[in-house]
């Protein structure tokens, strides 16, 4: 639905985002989770105490509220909108098991359009129209950085792992740096080092060092030593992730972000 306010009072700024659940979302999102668990068989419609006792025991089991889910599904719809961490999440368990590509892109649009810290991430791997839980929240991120990075993320199923674990609810940035250099290690070998049995790197950052004419990529004409590029890299090795025995300190968001950024960016540019 397309819609331009013609007053200021409906004009609102796209950097104000919202972790809870205000009026606006109270109904989109209960009735996208209706639907999604009706689609599922987790109840039906004709009888609203008919809902799934091995659905709402493991929901108890895996959210341990210390209220049991109501068996009345309009009762567990009231229940699960009251409180905005138990709305997220099952929102999330919805999007992991349930939803379709088509829900889930439904569930993007109700939070885009209602200024929701959240977003859904779908894994494009999997989407094929009979295809459930293909989907999880992330924190949202500027649109022109999502648009720029969507065909990396596409491509390459590490640096899709990086940007989840960065960008999640429970985030670990340790396994995003992590996913980041075995993504990096992958495409500086097929690039540069395509004999090397155990590719690192460590390894490959001092051949470059060493031999910056060897690097070749898009606008590669503008550094000087080519190298530059590959410097920043080196920086990652006191980063934990950056050692596969677990070893370094912990990364920091902005180191995070910085090194998954970087990655997206190198194989922009090698493609």
């Amino acid at each position: 639905m397309r819609f331009k306010p013609v007053t200021a009072k409906y004009v609102f700024d796209g950097s104000d985002l919202v972790r809870e659940f205000p009026a606006h979302l109270q109904t989109p999102v209960a009735t996208w989770i209706n639907s999604v668990l009706h689609d599922g068989g987790v109840w039906s419609e004709n009888s609203y105490r008919a809902i799934d006792e091995t659905f709402l025991n493991n929901l108890d089991l895996l959210l341990r509220e210390s209220t049991p889910f109501p068996r009345n599904h309009l009762d567990f719809l009231d229940f699960v909108m009251a409180n905005p961490d138990r709305t997220i999440n099952v929102i999330a368990l919805c999007l992991q098991n349930y939803a379709n590509p088509l829900r889930a892109r439904q569930m993007e649009y109700i939070l885009s359009t209602g200024g929701s810290a959240y977003a859904v991430m779908l894994n494009a791997g999997e989407l094929h129209s009979y295809d459930t839980g293909i989907a999880d929240i992330v924190e949202r991120v500027p649109e022109a950085v999502k648009e720029g990075s969507e065909e990396v993320l596409d491509a390459n199923s590490l640096i899709r792992e990086a940007w989840h674990s960065c960008y999640s609810r429970n985030p670990d940035y340790a396994k995003t740096v992590s996913k980041c250099v075995d993504a990096l290690e992958g495409v500086f070998k097929v690039s540069y080092f395509p004999k090397d049995p155990k590719p690192t790197l460590g390894k490959f950052l001092n051949d470059f060092a060493a031999n910056p004419t060897k690097l070749s990529f898009q606008g590669d004409t503008l550094l000087n030593p080519r190298s530059m590029l590959t410097e920043m890299a080196q920086q990652f090795t006191p980063i934990r992730g950056h050692h596969t025995s677990g070893t370094g300190r912990a990364p920091t968001k902005e180191e995070a972000v910085f090194v998954l950024h970087y990655t997206i960016f190198v194989f922009q540019i090698h493609t």
